[in-house]
């Protein structure tokens, strides 16, 4: 069959800095099942409205599918639209976080008509083959669909990928990867917050995913899209991706967009072995956890090539700490940020405020940990429930939000955090608001420009 891959456009006040590694699994899957792929990458093209119409209408194709996070949820709407118009017999199917933390939502108010829930590379190609052979859509495991009355059916889920070594690499090719290789990621791209990202003379630079799932069990976080099993892949197949695109791209850098690539430390051991031993000529970067981390790990990363580490660091209060279930000591939170600063440089810190029992003396425990480390804070954003995290499902049962108005609530959410939408502290909307930016002028963060 043809399929017809669009990458909907995230972020737009940013250049298209991160390959969307997500669809290009998906692509590849399906070409190596015998299909015919065509990519749309808006993302990277960053096309007018009357151009996406015209180049979707232009697209010959059996099925199309897309896919990403909650916060694209308009795009998504948006874009299924268009292809009903102009394509109305041909099905739509979307994966990603956005389709398994409201399959519900996603297919009673947008033009969808099968969800994929979960790690797709396997779905996708059986929904693909399902269409073709004309055989039931009820037999394809995970996924959520309208059958011909228009009734939503939600099939059994779907084990996760235990092997994700079996995975092959991302379909590069297909993709304007070059837009994604001349704009900066990770530590080359430290300007983002405030002209969505500098490009004069900068090496080449490209991200790559080593894990799948997360050990931990942050309140914010949404676990269930890649799983609560943490996977990894092994770190011979990590050099391999690199050295595959470091072959045939040259990219310089590296940027892992894993939510914690240092979950599994004798892995990132290896890594940092391989990278010596093959003599790669490169820097990298990741994102990193108070508790994975110690001198000895980070002296091997920084010997490897590792210039940047980020950590979500979120709060210097223990009790908030505690709240958000992050599984941290304060102290630890201390001894690895001047660890990292020692050994590796800037640690990116994040902060997040408006936890639940937030108040003003935690507030203040947030700036006086970045004074006494004399460290500034990269972003500061205010807790916000996505749907599927414990934190929602908070808010849904205190009140705060309501399963009737979802989609009001999704259509509303804002570039990471910027906006304040469920205030959970015991502060006022308006103390919150002002102690945010108050706090981001203090402590130099990057975010200090609004985007929403």
């Amino acid at each position: 069959m043809k399929v017809l891959i669009i990458n909907p456009v995230i972020r737009e006040w940013s250049k298209p800095n991160c390959f969307p590694t997500g669809l290009g699994y998906i692509a590849k899957t399906l070409s190596l099942a015998g299909h015919d792929v065509e990519v749309l990458d808006l993302n990277a093209l960053r096309l007018t409205s009357a151009e996406v119409s015209k180049k979707i209408e232009l697209c010959n194709y059996d099925v199309v599918g897309m896919g990403g996070i909650v916060t694209i949820y308009s795009e998504i709407k948006d874009l299924a639209r268009i292809c009903r118009e102009v394509h109305p017999d041909k099905p739509i199917m979307v994966g990603g976080s956005v389709s398994t933390s409201i399959p519900k939502t996603l297919l009673e108010k947008t033009h969808v008509d099968i969800a994929c829930i979960g790690e797709g590379e396997i779905t996708a190609v059986e929904i693909v083959n399902a269409l073709q052979n004309s055989t039931p859509l009820e037999k394809v495991e995970g996924i959520w669909f309208k059958n011909e009355n228009d009734e939503l059916i939600a099939n059994k889920p779907r084990p996760v990928i235990q092997e994700i070594d079996t995975i092959p690499f991302p379909d590069y090719e297909i993709f304007p990867t070059d837009i994604y290789l001349n704009n900066p990621i990770g530590y080359l791209n430290l300007h983002k917050w405030d002209d969505g990202g500098v490009k004069e003379n900068i090496e080449l630079s490209m991200n790559v995913s080593s894990s799948r799932g997360c050990v931990f069990k942050c309140i914010y976080c949404y676990h269930d899209f890649m799983g609560a099993h943490y996977r990894k892949r092994s770190a011979l197949n990590v050099i391999g991706e690199i050295e595959f695109l470091f072959e045939k791209y040259k990219p310089k850098y590296f940027h892992f967009i894993d939510d914690n690539f240092v979950t599994n430390r004798k892995s990132v051991f290896e890594f940092c072995q391989l990278v010596k031993e093959r003599n790669l000529d490169i820097t990298w970067g990741c994102a990193g956890r108070i508790n994975s981390m110690d001198e000895k790990l980070l002296v091997a990363m920084k010997e490897s090539g590792c210039r940047f580490i980020s950590y979500g660091i979120e709060s210097g209060s223990q009790r908030m700490l505690n709240s958000m279930k992050k599984d941290v000591k304060l102290e630890d939170v201390k001894k690895v940020l001047r660890l990292t600063m020692e050994h590796i440089g800037w640690p990116s810190p994040t902060f997040i405020i408006g936890t639940p029992g937030e108040n003003r003396e935690t507030l203040q425990q947030t700036m006086d940990l970045c004074k006494e480390l004399e460290m500034s804070a990269e972003a500061i954003f205010f807790m916000t429930p996505y749907p599927g995290t414990e934190l929602y499902r908070m808010a849904l049962e205190t009140g705060k939000l309501s399963l009737e108005t979802e989609e009001e609530f999704v259509l509303s959410l804002g570039e990471q955090g910027e906006q304040l939408l469920v205030n959970f502290s015991e502060l006022s909307d308006e103390e919150l608001i002002e102690t945010k930016w108050k706090m981001a002028e203090e402590l130099g963060a990057k975010n200090i420009n609004k985007h929403t």
